[in-house]
Formats: structure tokens, sequence, C-alpha cells
């Protein structure tokens, strides 16, 4: 019986209620791919911001002039995006952690759905000033 009791030590005790070692695990591996994701979406803004220093040294190369400045505050506002989807992150996964504890579990799309309305719209606006821009 020494696997029953492996099996019995990876469950929690709080409350009366068991929750399973392998339910905060699971929390873990979605903080940490929301974590990534935050990075991936920093490291873009950070690429887009970086591209506009290359719209600046092709200007008298360039057709159109175009205001440098967007770049920038476009880069950054993705980075700060990045930075605001690692905090939700991490209170999601802690109210996660709770209710797992609790049994209390409830299903939220917010968060989900908050990152994708940010990021289409950060497409949207990447892809007009791609094509505002070439």
């Amino acid at each position: 019986m020494v696997g029953e009791d492996i099996i019995d030590d990876m469950l929690v005790e709080k409350s009366g209620v068991r929750a399973s070692v392998s339910d905060h695990l699971s929390n873990r591996r979605t903080m940490l791919a929301w974590a990534r994701t935050g990075i991936a979406v920093m490291a873009l803004g950070f690429v887009v911001s970086r591209f506009g220093l290359l719209l600046r040294e092709l200007k008298p190369r360039l057709p159109r002039p175009f205001p440098q400045s967007v770049s920038t505050m476009f880069g950054a506002t993705l980075v700060a995006i990045g930075g605001l989807l690692i905090i939700l992150a991490t209170f999601d996964y802690l109210r996660t952690g709770r209710a797992i504890d609790r049994n209390s579990y409830h299903w939220s799309p917010a968060l989900e759905v908050a990152l994708s309305l940010m990021l289409v719209t950060a497409g949207v606006v990447l892809t007009v000033y791609l094509v505002l821009t070439g």
C-alpha cells in the first residue's frame, strides 16, 4: 500500500475539503504560461519601439514622413500591457489557489477575454502602423 500512501500524501487537507496537489500544480503552470505571454508581449513592444529607430535612420529615403514618436508610444504601450497582463495573471493565480483550497472554484473567462481584446487591438494598430510606414 505504499502507492496509496503516496497518493494520500499528495492530497492537502483543509477544513474538510481535499484539494489535489495536481490542481495547484495546474494553476501554477497556467500562471507561468500567462507570465510567458506577458513577457512575449513586452518583447514585441520593445521590438516595435526599436523599429521606430530604424525608421528614423531611413527617414531621408522614406517616401512619406511619419511621426517619430508613434512607434515609441505603441511599443511602450505594448510593454505596459505585458506588465499589466502579468499582474492580472498573478491575482488570478492567487484567487484560483484560494478557490481550489476552499473547493469553490468558479470558472471566469474575464482574464482570457481581456487578453484577447488587448492582443487583437494591438494587432490591428500594428497592422495600420505597418501599412502607413510601408
